[in-house]
């Protein structure tokens, strides 16, 4: 794989091989899971992410995105509606722990989508993360 650099200041029409770069040969599609979870544990946004990637799909968690709606920055709307359009181009939801009125705002769509939800159990620490429900293995 060769990679043509355009526009770029000092290296105009070089171009760099990168093929010896590890990322150069990860580009197998995975399951893209929206990570729900209410506002209490969104210290263990972490934790979700990794088991998500343990299991061989790739998380798009909100907490991780912007916090809690981006502290103030913009109206809670705005960010209401980037995390719909993040769940929309999901493959699955995963529900981690109890829920929400958001987080049942979000089932309730991936329902009515034919979304896949699938659901967890975590402890405090998010150490001990347990599938509550039958889940065929992501690819």
């Amino acid at each position: 794989m060769r990679l043509r650099l355009v526009g770029v200041p000092g290296v105009l029409g070089s171009v760099v091989d990168v093929s010896s770069h590890p990322a150069s040969s990860l580009f197998d599609r995975r399951t893209v899971v929206f990570t729900a979870h209410c506002a209490e544990s969104a210290y263990l946004r972490e934790r979700i992410c990794a088991y998500v990637l343990n299991e061989g799909a790739i998380p798009i968690n909100p907490w991780m995105v912007g916090g809690y709606f981006l502290y103030g920055l913009v109206d809670k709307d705005a960010v209401r509606r980037a995390n719909n359009n993040l769940l929309m181009r999901s493959d699955e939801l995963w529900v981690f722990g109890p829920t929400s009125d958001g987080v049942d705002v979000e089932v309730t769509w991936a329902q009515q989508n034919n979304i896949p939800v699938w659901w967890f159990d975590l402890d405090h620490y998010g150490e001990a993360i347990t599938s509550l429900s039958a889940r065929p293995c992501s690819t």
